[in-house]
């Protein structure tokens, strides 16, 4: 066989691999509307056929090798990038990412290795020298980012005050490891046990709320750790930053901002969430915010979402996704976010409003082949209810009373778990809850009472990637759409607002 057929087949094979890719995950992406327009898909599946029809036209009509070269080329290209759209789509790219570097550095590092063994005796004395000052400065590299991770400090967010029961809990983040503590006033109140500070990238500190809300401010005192070995600990200069805080204000009403479900994506979801400025009181982070917990970087976008909107200045209060179920750190997630005794269903009273978070953890059995190894949530689940069925406290003496829970177990049509399900909506009826925030399903809509929900109580879910639709989610980072909720003279009002601050709809919830 000549070298020109073998181009040619190759480039049919890989042309048509490649078609057939696109159209297979494109049956998941675009049944699930997440296209930005919709032409898109039908623009993409023209240009996905590309290739495959270059290659035939190449086979009978130009017959260049450079054009098979090019068809190769472009199949590869096209084939990687649609691969890594469609796991930017499907929320998993950043999962694809983290448990690939592992391999990728293996691969780089065998590459290098054969290019030593194989190619560096025959090069001439440019090639050598060159060759030898780029390993000699990957190796610096290395060494001093990778193995020491020595890097310049700086915090990667403000802090972010989470409120959780009678207490508040304050996170931040810093680029490089180090130990921290907070001060209110002159008192004290370190990131540490048994007498170790925690050393690590996140902190969380619990203070009292009724303390931080009187005092109207706190510090945050970050020192970077450059060795954790023993006897020889090496630091650098305490960095402080200083911030305002504000309680939930009911002089003008109660303005609540809820997000949810924007996987990663900070800047619309950022934008969207300062809908209410500095009137803002209470931010609802209602789960999903992170596509999974493989990383401590990836909790930290927790922190520089929340910090975006709240300049670590409002309360926030921190719901679990199912999304924030699965990964390395997902047994540690509670350190680091707003929890209760290691748990993320709690209450909490801020401003005259009582709410009640749950936590409807994962969306998958415990038995799922993709979980089953660490998942033991049906546990969860019956630990849960008991909590709720001892709970004897639902906000009597509030003014408004929001039931928090990332999946909306409340709805119609909803069937997962549903043995759970019909008990938690046993537990939450009666009269307890004047509406329940939810998130999951990426979708903009209300929900009545006893009609749209299996409850005494409506459900509101509002969080898309998009500016203008109410379902199907777009792909551009930069458009979110969330709810603004404003409570006042007994009455709860909600609109859908985008990352531009326009309204797209506004919804009388009572």
């Amino acid at each position: 066989m000549t070298k020109d057929k073998r181009l040619y087949i190759a480039s049919i094979v890989l042309a048509s691999l490649y078609a057939f890719e696109f159209f297979v995950t494109g049956i998941f992406i675009f049944s699930n509307m997440f296209y930005t327009s919709a032409a898109l898909p039908f623009v993409l599946s023209v240009a996905a056929l590309l290739p495959f029809i270059f290659s035939l036209l190449n086979v009978r009509i130009f017959r260049r090798q450079s054009v098979s070269v090019a068809v190769i080329c472009a199949s590869v290209l096209m084939a990687l990038g649609h691969f890594l759209f469609a796991a930017y789509v499907l929320s998993k790219l950043t999962f694809l990412l983290i448990t690939g570097l592992p391999v990728f550095a293996v691969i780089a590092i065998v590459g290098v290795f054969l290019l030593l063994t194989l190619g560096y005796p025959k090069f001439g004395k440019v090639g050598k020298r060159i060759t030898a000052i780029s390993l000699s400065v990957a190796i610096f590299f290395i060494c001093v980012f990778g193995i020491l991770k020595l890097s310049f400090f700086r915090y990667t967010s403000d802090g972010v005050v989470f409120a959780v029961e009678d207490e508040y809990q304050i996170a931040w983040s810093t680029s490089v490891k180090s130990a921290g503590y907070v001060t209110i006033g002159d008192k004290t109140y370190y990131d540490s046990s048994n007498g170790q500070n925690r050393i690590s990238t996140l902190h969380k500190v619990t203070v009292p709320m009724a303390e931080l809300d009187s005092a109207g401010g706190y510090s945050l005192h970050s020192t970077p750790v450059y060795s954790e070995a023993a006897y020889l600990s090496i630091k650098g200069k305490e960095r402080v930053k200083e911030y305002k805080f504000r309680p939930a204000d009911t002089s003008d009403g109660l303005q609540i901002y809820a997000i949810s479900d924007n996987h990663e994506c900070l800047s619309g979801a950022g934008n969207a969430g300062k809908y209410f400025g500095d009137r803002l009181d209470v931010l609802v982070m209602n789960g999903d915010h992170i596509n999974d917990v493989s990383s401590l970087w990836q909790i930290s976008l927790i922190y520089k979402l929340a910090s975006r909107i709240t300049g670590g200045e409002r309360a926030v209060i921190f719901t679990r996704g199912n999304h924030e179920c699965n990964g390395k750190y997902a047994d540690e997630l509670h350190e680091f976010v707003g929890s209760r005794d290691g748990k993320f269903y709690y209450t909490v009273k801020l401003g005259g409003a009582f709410f009640l978070v749950l936590d409807t953890n994962n969306d998958m059995a415990d038995d799922n082949f993709l979980i089953s190894s660490a998942a033991n949530f049906e546990q969860l689940r019956k630990e849960q209810s008991e909590w709720l069925k001892e709970l004897d406290y639902f906000g009597e003496d509030c003014d408004y009373s929001f039931l928090l829970a990332h999946m909306a177990f409340a709805l119609s049509d909803y069937e997962r778990f549903p043995d759970w399900t019909a008990e938690l909506n046993a537990l939450t009826s009666g009269g307890k809850f004047d509406v329940c925030l939810s998130g999951h399903s990426h979708k903009l809509d209300y929900a009545e009472a006893g009609t749209g929900t299996k409850t005494d109580y409506p459900v509101l879910r509002g969080s898309l990637r998009s500016d203008n639709r109410t379902e199907g989610e777009g792909v551009n980072p930069a458009a979110f759409t969330a709810a603004a909720i404003e409570c006042s003279d007994g009455k709860i009002t909600a609109k859908f607002t985008n990352s531009r601050h326009e309204v797209l709809r506004e919804i009388a919830v009572n």
